[in-house]
């Protein structure tokens, strides 16, 4: 079965409506990045070989490549809204982390947190700033998992990092 726009369908497991056929990557229409296609082979695989898998697109980060990084996982508070879900965003200035700030005088971004207020689960990310493409994955783990913010509190963030700011904006919430 093909979508409108000629794509294979597939279910959360890569199968198609096919018996024994899946499809991974551009050839579905969910996901055009190279780690997502990697991702669906992998799910694919393991459902082939009776192990249980799931793609889960929301954990998926996305980066666009500017200067600086625009970095995003799973839900933005409009998304989230738009489902019905309660959701809290944690906005938090890039400033806040002291490397970033040492290592990009003058320059600002932020990090943008999205949790649910029911289940306290993490929902998303999106991020402003350099080195927003080497952290962002910290996000969609927790979104993996189905972290809550309780969780998320108890792990160690290295000192001074970047990535020290999804700790600041967790603790915020």
């Amino acid at each position: 079965m093909l979508t409108e726009r000629g794509a294979i369908v597939t279910d959360t497991h890569m199968k198609t409506n096919q018996p024994e056929v899946y499809a991974a990557g551009d050839v579905n229409g969910k996901s055009m990045l190279a780690h997502t296609a990697y991702r669906e082979a992998e799910v694919a695989v393991n459902v082939m070989l009776g192990k249980k898998d799931t793609m889960r697109y929301e954990a998926v980060p996305g980066v666009l490549y500017t200067n600086p990084e625009l970095s995003a996982v799973g839900e933005t508070e409009a998304s989230a809204k738009a489902k019905g879900l309660d959701a809290a965003v944690v906005k938090i200035p890039m400033r806040f982390s002291g490397r970033y700030l040492a290592e990009n005088e003058g320059g600002d971004g932020i990090i943008k947190l999205v949790v649910d207020n029911a289940s306290k689960r993490v929902l998303g990310a999106q991020v402003l700033s350099n080195y927003s493409s080497e952290f962002i994955v910290t996000v969609g783990t927790f979104i993996e998992l189905g972290m809550t913010i309780d969780e998320v509190k108890k792990i160690v963030f290295p000192h001074p990092t970047v990535s020290e700011i999804i700790r600041e904006a967790v603790f915020q919430y």
